[in-house]
């Protein structure tokens, strides 16, 4: 454990040196296994938000039954005992389900974006990468611009962290009663911490563009300021259209 503090120390404050004393190409594997781990942790993420969320909401609701027959079906064959399809028509036609648990529900539909998205994002960093070294006049390595890509992810860890901690924040005291105002409620609770939100997002673009840029200088071999640029607009978009 020890070993691995001082390059993720060099890495957060002197990324140029970091670079120089490691090659990217040379640290794709760990760059790789970093990009592994933050699915993980994004998933599991995902998984307390569902909790957290579930945990704020104190109310039922009354939904279709899903165990009894549509009504066209049991208004045809509920009086012949002999239809196998007039089963479960004695079923209640509505039952009542904790909101809660449904919420719980609607979010587990989405882990999949936690363990496929960093994996996606990856793939398009390396790409966006790759070719940005090469317009700004470099000899990039796709190996290299992959690690770098991967390397990416570790400023998110912060942003997770960050927004798993504001909405702890707004739901420790906060409990929802009326379903239909669920998401007015917490979007007004959550406007509270935006501002800091938005400061952890800032915070986690500057330390992703510190990395990138001083990592593409060295392995497409251009100057810090042209990385910088080429490393910062699709940064920039990114963010924008992450924002929108």
């Amino acid at each position: 454990m020890v070993p691995l503090v001082r390059p993720l120390r060099q890495l957060a404050l002197s990324p140029t040196r970091f670079f120089e004393e490691r090659p990217p190409s040379e640290t794709l594997p760990v760059a790789a296994a970093l990009v592994v781990l933050f699915a993980v942790a994004l998933t599991a993420a995902l998984l307390l938000v569902g909790s957290m969320l579930a945990g704020a909401v104190d109310a039922t609701v009354t939904m279709d039954n899903p165990d009894r027959p549509p009504e066209t079906i049991c208004e045809q064959y509920e009086d012949d005992p002999d239809s196998p399809f007039g089963e479960n028509c004695d079923e209640p036609a509505t039952v009542e389900r904790d909101a809660g648990q449904l919420i719980r529900e609607a979010v587990d539909d989405y882990l999949w974006i936690g363990l496929v998205g960093p994996f996606v994002l990856w793939i398009v960093g390396t790409l966006v990468l790759f070719a940005g070294g090469r317009l700004a006049a470099g000899d990039p390595s796709f190996a290299g611009t992959a690690a770098l890509a991967g390397w990416a992810a570790l400023p998110e860890f912060l942003r997770v962290v960050a927004g798993l901690a504001g909405l702890w924040y707004v739901l420790r005291d906060l409990t929802i009663t009326d379903p239909e105002r669920a998401v007015t409620v917490l979007e007004t609770a959550l406007a509270s911490v935006e501002p800091v939100l938005l400061v952890v997002s800032l915070l986690t673009l500057g330390w992703q563009w510190s990395i990138l840029s001083a990592g593409l200088s060295e392995d497409a071999d251009i100057s810090r300021g042209a990385a910088a640029v080429a490393v910062g607009v699709p940064l920039v978009i990114f963010f924008v259209v992450g924002a929108l």
